[in-house]
């Protein structure tokens, strides 16, 4: 039996909050403690959606002991700036009453405890049926583990969520998956990078993001 509404599963930094800063603040001072020098924010910025660990050994073969030292500093960094305050995308607060009466859930890299975090401070948490995070699957996004354990979590099918993110991860997750993809290209994902993954549709901005997924509501309830 065909839905008449997709759930929807977002990624949360550079699709629904602007994070960058605090990210490379956080992980510049976690670097610094154990004598690391810092990153630069066009470094740091394609890689953001992968875990910690993983962009640690992609840019400075940082691994084993030694990244996941910096991973917990890192949160903790992390945690204690968003508890300051974090900013919506335009367009974001505004949106979300018009995605009413859809399941809504996470499918971030980030700890489940942080997500929560960040939602409740940007003041966007009642719309979430559920919230969970990259640390409640054994593989990470691309594979297709996290878009699954959110649609179980929701109690849905894959094949009736739709993933809305701005890097190619999100998208390749949720394709793997069986889901419906949205590209956010407002994002941190560069547009060449965001296209070859091949969503299946994407959005400028957040505000146009109810419209896109009623057209695939209508593609997915197709015989």
């Amino acid at each position: 039996m065909a839905v008449d509404l997709l759930a929807v599963l977002f990624d949360i930094d550079g699709t629904l909050v602007e994070t960058l800063d605090l990210i490379l603040e956080a992980m510049n001072g976690a670097l610094a403690e154990l004598g690391e020098g810092p990153l630069r924010a066009d470094e740091l910025r394609p890689l953001i959606g992968m875990p910690v660990a993983r962009q640690m050994k992609i840019l400075r073969d940082l691994e084993g002991p030694v990244a996941d030292v910096i991973t917990d500093r890192y949160y903790a960094r992390f945690t204690a700036l968003v508890e300051n305050g974090v900013r919506l995308y335009p367009g974001v607060r505004e949106t979300f009453p018009s995605l009413a009466g859809r399941r809504i859930g996470t499918m971030t890299t980030r700890r489940q405890k942080v997500a929560d975090l960040l939602l409740r401070v940007a003041g966007i948490r009642p719309y979430f049926t559920k919230v969970v995070g990259g640390d409640e699957v054994s593989r990470p996004k691309p594979e297709p583990d996290l878009p699954r354990h959110a649609a179980k979590a929701l109690g849905v099918p894959p094949t009736e969520c739709v993933v809305v993110g701005d890097s190619p991860v999100d998208i390749l997750a949720g394709r793997a998956a069986g889901m419906w993809t949205v590209a956010a290209m407002y994002g941190y994902g560069t547009r060449e990078a965001l296209r070859d993954a091949k969503p299946h549709a994407e959005v400028p901005r957040f505000a146009d993001l109810p419209e896109v997924v009623r057209a695939l509501d209508a593609r997915a309830a197709r015989p």
